[in-house]
Formats: structure tokens, sequence, C-alpha cells
């Protein structure tokens, strides 16, 4: 995957997946992420931020008959039973402002009710440009939407960097259809990836923390099969204020058993 810059108020960010990209130092950063690593890089180098990151892989080389057996019982059913609710799934696959525009809406009044971080518009718009970036979503038969995700890709790895629902959203709508619809859209997404040769479905993490609720969503992602795995990601600072904002990073995440060291 090609490097991707963005920027998050006044920082801007490279991010870099995979230790065998290279960056194009004429490109001005503050940070440098470096992701999806199979080992700790950049070991005693001055400020940089370690941190382990686990997450779940479905093997696409598979087949789709293996995939839907690998499923928990629970998960098989209500993907098979969401199509009798006519869910629509969308696949888009260069997503336009509009689309990215719309995503982020949808996501943010999620990310609100759930307390979590908002969409980054920047970087999404970064991903389509270098034609890195899948939004997928359902609505039902009234045209409603009820889950969206959105995907950072490489043609071997497609990993959801967002996904987002109307569970909290619209109390109007059945929660066990928004439920259905979510596992059906994951499954649709899967078979999609598949189809176009890619080897990994990365569901981009799962829980290291005692937290009854992340373990509830680790317990939805693995419904579907796959195989946990241990990656690290290194945060390179590149001027001034990407040093400051590490060390913030570094006494926040310190008692956190992802975080590693950080090198001053």
């Amino acid at each position: 995957m090609n490097p991707v810059n963005w920027s998050k108020g006044f920082m801007r960010i490279t991010d870099i997946y995979g230790r065998e990209n290279e960056i194009d130092h004429q490109q001005k950063t503050d940070v440098i992420i470096y992701s999806q690593l199979p080992e700790v890089i950049k070991k005693g180098v001055s400020k940089t931020l370690h941190k382990r990151f686990k997450t779940l892989h479905i093997d696409l080389t598979k087949s789709t008959e293996q995939l839907r057996s690998e499923m928990n019982r629970s998960t098989r059913y209500q993907v098979n039973r969401a199509v009798r609710d006519n869910v629509k799934v969308e696949i888009i696959e260069i997503p336009s402002d509009i689309d990215i525009q719309s995503f982020g809406v949808f996501f943010n009044e999620f990310a609100k009710e759930k307390k979590i971080g908002s969409c980054n518009i920047s970087k999404l718009i970064s991903l389509r440009d270098k034609n890195q970036l899948v939004i997928t979503r359902v609505t039902d038969e009234n045209g409603r939407l009820l889950s969206s995700h959105g995907y950072s890709t490489d043609g071997v790895k497609a990993c959801m960097i967002y996904s987002c629902s109307a569970r909290l959203l619209d109390d109007s709508i059945d929660k066990s259809i928004i439920g259905r619809a979510n596992r059906h859209l994951h499954w649709q997404d899967m078979m999609y990836f598949k189809d176009q040769g890619y080897q990994i479905y990365d569901f981009c993490g799962l829980t290291q923390e005692d937290n009854d609720e992340e373990k509830n969503i680790d317990y939805f992602k693995k419904g579907f099969g796959g195989e946990e795995v241990i990656e690290y990601k290194c945060y390179e600072a590149k001027s001034l204020l990407g040093t400051l904002v590490l060390y913030a990073l570094s006494k926040r995440w310190k008692a956190r058993s992802d975080f590693i060291q950080f090198n001053m």
C-alpha cells in the first residue's frame, strides 16, 4: 500500500502499511505511523512510540463453503436470515466526495452516541485519491441506511478502518434487523473482496483491555471465524509538534497493555 498523507487539526500524518513501503521524503509530515508490522521496528530510535496490536484475519483464499462453515451458528443464521429482510447491499469501489461526506456524517452520529473518535475525512479522501478506499453500505427495503463500513485496501488485504450502524440512531428500526443487516454486510464485503482476488479480510482490531463492551465487539467479530494475529505499530515524530504529540500519547497510553515504549 502506498503512503497515505492526511491531517488532523494542525498535525500532518503519514500512514505506511507494512515495512516494505518507502516514504517520499519530499512530503513534509509531523508523524509517520507504521502499521501492520510483523515485528517491532526502529528499536531504540529516538522520538518513536511503539505499540502492539491484536487483530482478526479472515483467510479469503479459503473456499466460500469453508468460510461459511467457520462462522459460528448464530452468525451464520443471522447472515442467512438478513436475506429475508430484503436488505440491499451497495459496494462503492471509487467513492465520490459526496459518498465520503455522507459516510462521515453517518459515522460521526454513531460515534457521538458511542463516545468514540470521529471519522477523519482527510484520511478517507487521501485513501480514495490513491485508489485505496472502498465504502460499503446496507439499506432496508424502504431505503433507510442500516450499516456502513469503510476499508483501506491494497489488492491483497482489506482492512476495516470504520464501521457504524443505525442501532443507536433510529429507534423506529428493529434493532434485530440492524444487527442481521450488519452481519450480512460483513459477509457480502468478504465475498466481494474474495472475488476481487484479495487474500485477507482484516477486522482491524481486537481489544487487549478488560472492557466488557469491547469484549462484546470482539465476540461479534469472532463469530465469523478467522485467526487472531499480533502486529505492531511504530509512531515516529518528524517535527517538534510530532514529538510533543507522541510524548502526550505516551503518558496517556502508558498503563495500557498494548503500550510497549516511548523513546525520547
